[in-house]
């Protein structure tokens, strides 16, 4: 899979198969289209094109203060494509004055003068272009013109209402793992650096790795205990992960992740990059009378990821 990443070296094309989007989370709608447009790829032995964005248009369109919680990394979303096979990515460095551009000069400009495309393929709600104008009407009323044939894919649904990344950020942020990861199509998951803790988990005999992700505006589930898988340097591991502030022994606790596996081996984590999928929420985070009453109820926990 070809990369570019910027607006100076993007490939020409004779022909290709194109999709836009921010594709957020890779979730199942977005696997849907990803899915359609290898398959046009493939009949008709044509490149397949992913045109995405970085940083997320919301971030920079939104007012100044505010930021949009991510699902997914551009690094993770290019391992995705790159699984999918999918054959050339440009990724537009989107900001201020790209964000001004309206939808007939980025066709124009960009889509059909480097790209050529066949076909496009886009989600039902998908919008490009100065104002959000790009949408499938206006792609409609300009495929003559341009000569691409315009498929629109109609929305998946989960309990009868459309699939999309902020659905699926609000199930997150209630701690609802199990709808997020059906809506996904798989877990959850984020990775980041292990980073030096203050050894509260070694003195319960629960030793835990601190974990500060890789992406600051990264979505962190709801507070509270999960069980997760954990992938450090390919080795995979079962574990339980607390998000909190460790009410037990702080009073307004910085909020921290972290994870406690179950393993024999002695592992030496510190600064090593690990990935944590979420399997199952177990419970809030709550405060107890004394470390002993603590160390009790992870006992349970554990035993209810032996179980999971």
């Amino acid at each position: 899979m070809v990369i570019c990443k910027d607006l100076e070296h993007i490939q020409h094309f004779d022909e290709s198969v194109l999709t836009i989007g921010s594709l957020d989370g890779m979730h199942r709608g977005h696997i849907e289209i990803i899915s359609d447009l290898k398959a046009v790829s493939k009949t008709n032995n044509i490149p397949s094109v992913v045109i995405t964005f970085d940083l997320h248009p919301k971030t920079v369109l939104q007012p100044s203060g505010t930021s949009i919680q991510l699902l997914q990394s551009t690094d993770k979303k290019m391992q995705f494509l790159e699984r999918q096979a999918v054959d050339y990515v440009w990724i537009i460095p989107f900001d201020k004055k790209f964000s001004q551009l309206s939808a007939g000069e980025f066709l124009k400009q960009y889509i059909s003068e480097y790209f050529n495309p066949v076909d496009i393929i886009i989600g039902y709600d998908h919008h490009f272009g100065f104002n959000r104008e790009g949408d499938e009407d206006f792609l409609d009323e300009n495929k003559k013109e341009y000569g691409y044939n315009l498929s629109i894919k109609e929305p998946i649904l989960y309990h009868g209402i459309p699939i999309s990344s902020s659905r699926i950020r609000s199930y997150l942020k209630s701690g609802n793992i199990d709808k997020a990861s059906e809506c996904l199509g798989r877990e959850y998951e984020f990775s980041g650096i292990v980073v030096k803790g203050q050894g509260r988990g070694t003195q319960l005999e629960f030793p835990t790795a601190n974990i500060q992700p890789h992406i600051s505006n990264q979505l962190i589930p709801a507070l509270g205990v999960y069980c997760v898988d954990v992938i450090i340097e390919d080795s995979y591991y079962t574990g339980m992960c607390n998000i909190g502030t460790r009410p037990t022994f702080y009073e307004n606790g910085e909020e921290i992740i972290e994870v406690h596996l179950f393993s024999n081996d002695e592992l030496t984590l510190y600064e090593k990059e690990i990935n944590i999928k979420f399997k199952k929420y177990l419970r809030e985070e709550r405060k107890y009378n004394s470390k002993n009453e603590l160390v009790r109820q992870l006992e349970l926990d554990r035993q209810a990821c032996f179980a999971i």
